[in-house]
């Protein structure tokens, strides 16, 4: 009788045992499993943390894992849709995704921060495009007004005095030669080291050789 007992015993404590042991080995597979999927979800890798919720859910089911599944399957369809140029349509699924009742807060986190970063690019984009149409109509206005001011003196008329008295050989105002000044000084650093007249016999020497104004100036002989 006593070595029935004992045998008993023995086979009871090896029953103990294996699922003791079984249960053992759940735990680790769960633990590692969960580890790596909350790292996913915090490098946003959704497919990769999916897969470990899932083994999670295969082996010992919980809450997290359930309801982690049901919002990266939001996260991975708006994935796809931002690949495939649908922004409003991933947005879309990534608020699905935040919605789950009893979401996750370790994902949520994530999620917005994802939107924010979509939110932030558009503005941007949107202050680039501004920006831009802002520099065109700058530029357009600068070059009408440079345009409307080399047009001023360029039609000044002839003293009909001779060629050698460039000063005076055209009618230039003092408003003529502070434009041709300004429009210099834009290209030359030594431009206000010469007076209005030698200014003058600039914009003369440009207006009797069909010059620019620089050329003019750069190729000298109105200093003589």
């Amino acid at each position: 009788m006593k070595q029935k007992i004992k045998i008993l015993g023995i086979i009871l404590g090896i029953i103990i045992i294996i699922f003791g042991g079984k249960s053992i080995y759940k735990g680790i597979i769960v633990s590692s499993n969960l580890k790596d999927a909350r790292s996913a979800v915090d490098n946003r890798e959704w497919v990769k943390a999916q897969k470990h919720y899932q083994k999670i859910q295969d082996t010992k089911p919980s809450v997290e894992s359930r309801t982690s599944l049901q919002q990266l399957e939001y996260l991975v369809l708006g994935d796809t849709d931002l690949t495939a140029g649908h922004k409003d349509k991933m947005k879309q699924n990534y608020q699905d995704a935040l919605h789950v009742d009893g979401s996750m807060p370790r994902i949520n986190k994530q999620i917005k921060a994802v939107l924010a970063s979509e939110s932030n690019s558009e503005d941007e984009s949107n202050d680039q495009i501004s920006g831009s149409s802002s520099s065109k109509r700058k530029t357009n206005s600068n070059s009408s007004s440079k345009s409307s001011i080399d047009t001023d003196w360029q039609n000044a008329s002839s003293n009909g005095t001779s060629h050698t008295d460039l000063a005076n050989t055209y009618d230039f105002s003092d408003s003529d030669v502070k434009a041709a000044r300004n429009q210099l000084k834009q290209k030359f650093n030594n431009v206000d080291v010469y007076d209005d007249t030698n200014i003058k016999k600039v914009m003369a020497v440009s207006l009797l050789n069909k010059t620019s104004l620089e050329v003019a100036y750069q190729t000298g002989g109105w200093n003589n």
